[in-house]
């Protein structure tokens, strides 16, 4: 099977960085950071309230193909489904974490012969029930013992 997250032009690799240092910095932008986004011809960048915002990284001042490669091969490791995931259909969800830090939800993808990132920040500690001010009668639904309740709303509410 070929690896499917090495970089063509092995002359442009840049130097091998800390990916562990780059999402701490990006997460140190804000406590409400939702998503970490990696893009060839972009810095990085971080979802917040909804607007896409660069982050500032020494080095990373516009990210290369090689830099998403580099990136997309650290996260996906050895998970062999995600490689062959990635090969056959050009994307691949998995899971990552950066101990100390955070987890997340990951896909990387291809887009025009390149790999894109984008990291959904899982929150270590889940808000209950008071964290969202609602009515104390809501409360009573984790009781209903028939029928059927939809919980909707926009994505990442």
């Amino acid at each position: 099977m070929s690896n499917p997250i090495t970089p063509d032009a092995q002359a442009n690799t840049p130097p091998p960085l800390n990916f562990i240092a780059v999402l701490r910095h990006m997460l140190k932008a804000s406590d409400k950071v939702s998503d970490l986004i990696f893009s060839p011809g972009r810095p990085p960048q971080i979802e917040l309230a909804g607007k896409l915002q660069p982050v500032q990284f020494p080095g990373l001042e516009k990210l290369t193909p090689a830099h998403t490669a580099g990136m997309a091969k650290v996260i996906i490791g050895n998970h062999a489904s995600a490689i062959e995931s990635l090969e056959k259909s050009g994307s691949a969800d998995l899971s990552f974490s950066a101990p100390g830090e955070a987890r997340f939800r990951v896909n990387i993808f291809k887009q025009r012969g390149t790999h894109a990132i984008v990291m959904r920040v899982i929150p270590t500690n889940p808000p209950n029930f008071n964290d969202f001010d609602l009515p104390v009668q809501l409360k009573e639904i984790v009781d209903i013992k028939n029928g059927i309740v939809l919980v909707t709303g926009p994505t990442g509410s």
